[in-house]
């Protein structure tokens, strides 16, 4: 909401203000101003009020959405462009798209072939409980996309009251985009914010908060939103070099490895080799959300070498 700056002193005829009293059925009296002021000025409300008192505290409310400042994007997966299908719909850290879109990281920008029926599209999802949300809350978007700022206000969808999510109602519409913020099908415990645009779509930045106000949008610094990421995305360089003796898969040699951020749940972990020598098979054994082992076993006793990474996945 723009704080309104055309307020005046209503200024009434010389004859005075006038009123107009009609009786309701109830047997009480409506009283209407029906005076014809001279001088009209923006109307002083509560949104105003709380709006201003914001503003003196210097409140900024935080932004509920990560990664959300687009021409400095912390992006680990290292793709300049991204384009999803059914098996990685993953995009730049803590965002998603959908089958057939296409996201270009330096320009930030999203297109696809199709813009019909919500075939475009780019979503963050979260935790309702995490960010003090339920169904029915109000959740103030601030969005400059294409060159403008929008700022509507919305309320949580409930997904299950819809049969599918193509009918799910536009949280707001305009004409380069809908946004659409609801639960997980069966699971109201999640929610998503996707941005679905109906035309190439430049974001440069994103913010939502809880309530009916929208105060302005202050990017976070990209070590914050790096720590954030990193919850629920690692990608760890790897390069052991061992002397060992482990050539049975019953006793490897093991190596143990901490993670620079605690990551949101125990992750998934995956080896990604890029060379390797006398290494007959590796693994990671143990695995929690600080640290893991990673299980190495010779082809023979003596110098071993590997190089590649070690993707964590802990994301919603």
């Amino acid at each position: 909401m723009a704080l309104k700056t055309d307020y005046k002193d209503y200024i009434p005829p010389s004859g005075g203000r006038k009123y107009k009293i009609t009786a309701n059925s109830d047997g009480s009296s409506s009283v209407e101003d029906i005076t014809q002021y001279q001088q009209v000025g923006d109307t002083w409300g509560a949104e105003d009020i709380n709006q201003v008192n914001k503003l003196v505290n210097g409140a900024v409310y935080p932004n509920l959405g990560t990664n959300t400042n687009f021409p400095n994007p912390v992006n680990q997966r290292g793709k300049t462009t991204y384009t999803g299908d059914n098996t990685s719909p993953c995009c730049i850290d803590r965002w998603r798209i959908s089958n057939g879109t296409t996201y270009t990281v330096n320009t930030h920008t999203l297109t696809a072939t199709s813009y019909a029926a919500r075939a475009c599209g780019m979503w963050q999802s979260n935790e309702m409980g995490a960010h003090q949300l339920s169904i029915g809350d109000d959740i103030t978007v601030s969005i400059y996309a294409n060159g403008k700022l929008h700022t509507p206000t919305m309320k949580v969808i409930d997904r299950d009251l819809y049969d599918a999510f193509a009918n799910v109602p536009a949280s707001y519409d305009c004409d380069d985009f809908e946004i659409v913020l609801c639960t997980y099908a069966g699971d109201n415990t999640m929610y998503n914010l996707g941005i679905y645009p109906k035309k190439p779509l430049t974001v440069n930045y994103i913010k939502w908060e809880k309530g009916s106000v929208a105060t302005p949008y202050v990017p976070k610094g990209y070590g914050a939103e790096l720590t954030e990421c990193m919850r629920y995305y690692q990608s760890i360089s790897i390069d052991l070099s061992i002397h060992g003796t482990a050539v049975d898969a019953s006793y490897p040699d093991r190596l143990p490895f901490t993670y620079l951020q605690k990551m949101r749940i125990v992750p998934t972990a995956t080896l990604q080799k890029s060379w390797d020598s006398n290494v007959k098979s590796i693994n990671c054994g143990y695995v929690s959300e600080t640290q893991l082992a990673i299980e190495i076993v010779q082809t023979a006793a003596g110098y071993a070498e590997y190089h590649g990474k070690v993707v964590l996945a802990a994301d919603l």
